[in-house]
């Protein structure tokens, strides 16, 4: 057995590093939904919001009212001729 001393001390260790349980599975979540969105969306060249693509051409529009840049989710540059001949369409 301890003495008391000692198991006052643990005591007090014990709840200052008491984690919360529900803060802690938040940040899991929050963490998972990041690694979502990193592996299903792509910057916008411009603005970096995340862009997903869930479909269609290679075209793509910005969402963001402000940016509205329209560039190509193969090659995350400006929406150009040379983007429309080589990979509109790629899969």
């Amino acid at each position: 057995s301890f003495p008391s001393s000692v198991s006052t001390l643990s005591i007090f260790i014990l709840q200052a590093y008491k984690v919360d349980e529900k803060a802690a599975e938040q940040a899991r979540w929050e963490e998972a939904s990041k690694e979502t969105i990193k592996k299903t969306t792509k910057p916008c060249p411009r603005c970096h919001v995340p862009v997903e693509k869930n479909g269609g051409c290679m075209h793509m529009k910005c969402p963001q009212p402000q940016c509205q840049l329209e560039w190509c989710w193969t090659c995350s540059c400006e929406w150009n001729r040379t983007c429309m001949g080589d990979h509109w369409f790629d899969v």
